[in-house]
């Protein structure tokens, strides 16, 4: 029954089931002409460790239903400067979640060549950088400590995301984001911690968004206390969340992973099949974000591109 409440959540989003609302400039790297679009997209196939080869000919863009013209689509690592990872864990977790610190550090190793990691932590509806950006992973993994584990560290983990997001810095670069988190926020009210009602989120969203943060995330217990249907609100924030910038959730049942390797080796393979697709949007009579779809008719093969893009008022 869980399974079947997140992924219809993931559903109704993608479907398009928000409205389209106003931006709130998170500030992210744009093209400076205003005639086109950017945003990463990854390329997956349903065949494990199969590699596929995608062309601009091959990709279909779709804007309000509205099919544009692709103008360029370039390998990431090849279109734009250093992979900027931030690794965000909800200080609110229980201390358990320490005993998968060993699969994170061995999972930076990993990463595609020149990647940052930034380690923080999101606590009180803010967060705290423990480790700025670096190529030292050891100094990254050394940065990971045991979380609060408490229900007042929480806050709203998504006010926390947000505040993160409208910071990042502005140079250019790629940029990627793991949360680790149980995804529940009742600062409004239980009601407010449904996927569909919890208005942080949305403005985490659309800051993701705005800024081309494609965000994966990874479920495990909280110091919050609550039942089947509590767990499916936060396990159904981390879903949309990620389904609509470009991510992809994690989880086993309503439990921390024994194991986060598995999640991690798809994360890493992830970055290493991004695109940067660059398309001429419908000229916009107004700023504001609009709904997107990315395909393929390539069989077995799927692009993960996020669900709305903030277009600028035409010039």
């Amino acid at each position: 029954m869980r399974c079947n409440l997140i992924r219809l959540w993931a559903f109704i989003f993608v479907a398009g089931f928000m409205s389209v609302l106003p931006g709130l400039g998170a500030g992210g790297p744009r093209p400076t002409d205003t005639n086109v679009a950017q945003i990463t997209v990854t390329v997956r196939t349903r065949q494990s460790g199969a590699a596929a080869v995608v062309s601009s000919d091959d990709v279909r863009v779709y804007e309000d239903s509205h099919r544009r013209p692709v103008v360029s689509w370039v390998a990431a690592k090849a279109q734009s400067g250093p992979l900027d990872l931030t690794v965000l864990m909800d200080d609110s977790l229980t201390p358990q979640v320490s005993l998968q610190f060993k699969d994170l550090r061995d999972f930076f190793p990993t990463l595609p060549a020149d990647t940052r990691v930034r380690v923080a932590y999101a606590a009180y509806g803010g967060n705290r950088i423990v480790q700025d950006f670096t190529s030292d992973y050891l100094l990254a993994a050394k940065a990971l400590r045991i979380p609060v584990g408490s229900t007042t560290a929480g806050g709203s983990i998504y006010q926390s995301l947000a505040d993160l997001l409208k910071k990042w810095p502005q140079d250019g670069n790629r940029r990627g984001l793991l949360l680790i988190s149980d995804g529940l926020d009742i600062n409004q009210g239980f009601l407010e911690s449904q996927p569909t009602l919890n208005t942080e989120l949305q403005r985490a969203i659309d800051l993701a968004q705005d800024a081309n943060v494609p965000v994966y995330t990874i479920f495990a217990r909280g110091a919050q206390e609550g039942d089947s249907l509590l767990l499916d609100n936060g396990q159904g924030c981390l879903s949309r969340l990620s389904t609509e910038t470009g991510g992809q959730s994690f989880f086993q049942g309503t439990h921390t992973p024994l194991d986060f390797t598995p999640f991690l080796q798809q994360f890493a393979n992830d970055l290493s099949h991004q695109y940067v697709l660059t398309f001429q949007p419908l000229p916009a009579s107004h700023a504001g974000y609009q709904r997107l779809r990315v395909t393929t008719e390539i069989p077995g093969v799927n692009l993960v591109a996020p669900t709305r893009i903030f277009i600028p008022k035409a010039g």
